[in-house]
């Protein structure tokens, strides 16, 4: 049974005042409603979350070895995947085919509209296989976090190309696709955004804050990519030529995990402490919202269907979705 949990969120003086605006712009009073949805099975590992076709949202539990698909009359169903495998990453395609990585065997996996493994694709042992997403042109980009590579398949003509980053350490986790076709990508570890043409040509750029630990690259208006830092607690932006400008959020001791750009150009970002998501809209006014469950290790947010805003938490194996427009 789903235990669904309807917060009305209100502020203190206090509470308000502890969260900064960037920009000086002004902290907004909550809006919208906040439903916590509790997943059975806790294992602590719920992570990556996508918006699917017939408004079904998609989440991998790496630890579950499964697939959670919230439907859209709120109904749960599970979908076993192989056992110890690690699903992590999942992206659709512009075909609606699921793709989602094993990363403790080393395989991408296709599912089919029966909600099974139709097929499999093995990637080089110790690859680790992490992040995840469609480009384009349709070509799976993947992250190999353990074997420190970018990953290129082309499923209709069975190739796969890998492009490695070296010994230094670097550990990329996110992909994402930007302009003129380019990949952009973060590495954990060697606190650098990357970018990769189809070609497999990698160019680096470091941020700024050092050991920032960048968690999620995205695009955004403007031809701009956007990122979050965890360690820097920051956001920010990096222009195609590299020109990078960082926000510090002014949350003390915040450690951003994954923020989503909605269709009105408003930033949502989601936080690994504290227990927080937070609205900052083009005129930089902050929303926040409070989660009901504490120390919930947030780490992946997506836009799903009428404008909800998804996300997930690791360490409770929960996942949440705020209405910004309906009523509290």
């Amino acid at each position: 049974m789903i235990k669904a949990h309807l917060l009305q969120i209100l502020f203190s003086a206090a509470a308000i005042s502890s969260f900064v605006a960037l920009g000086g712009g002004a902290l907004a009073e909550n809006a919208g409603r906040l439903v916590e949805l509790d997943i059975p099975g806790k294992m602590g590992s719920t992570h990556e979350i996508s918006a699917g076709p017939r408004g079904n949202m998609w989440i991998t539990q790496q630890k579950q070895a499964r697939l959670v698909k919230v439907q859209a009359n709120g109904k749960l169903k599970f979908v076993p995947l192989p056992e110890n495998s690690g699903p992590h990453g999942l992206a659709f395609d512009s075909r609606g085919r699921l793709w989602v990585t094993l990363e403790y065997i080393d395989e991408i996996v296709q599912i089919g509209i029966d909600d099974e493994i139709i097929s499999r694709f093995k990637l080089p042992s110790g690859a680790g296989p992490h992040g995840l997403s469609i480009a384009s042109d349709g070509i799976i980009w993947w992250t190999g976090k353990t074997g420190n590579v970018i990953g290129r398949l082309d499923v209709d003509k069975d190739k796969l190309d890998i492009f490695p980053l070296g010994d230094r350490p670097a550990k990329p986790i996110y992909i994402a696709p930007g302009p003129n076709g380019n990949m952009w990508f973060t590495e954990l570890e060697g606190s650098n955004i990357g970018r990769i043409t189809d070609v497999g040509e990698i160019t680096l750029f470091a941020l700024p804050t050092e050991n920032a630990r960048p968690i999620v690259v995205f695009p955004g208006p403007g031809g701009l990519m956007w990122f979050t830092e965890e360690r820097g607690n920051a956001y920010g932006t990096i222009s195609a030529t590299g020109e990078i400008v960082e926000y510090p959020t002014g949350v003390k001791g915040g450690k951003l995990a994954g923020a989503v750009i909605d269709a009105d150009e408003n930033i949502w970002l989601q936080y690994n402490t504290p227990d927080i998501i937070q609205r900052i809209a083009p005129d930089k006014t902050v929303t926040t919202y409070n989660l009901p469950t504490k120390n919930a290790v947030q780490h992946r947010v997506a836009l799903g269907f009428g404008g909800k805003i998804w996300a997930t938490q690791n360490a409770t194996d929960k996942v949440v979705y705020i209405s910004p427009n309906e009523p509290r």
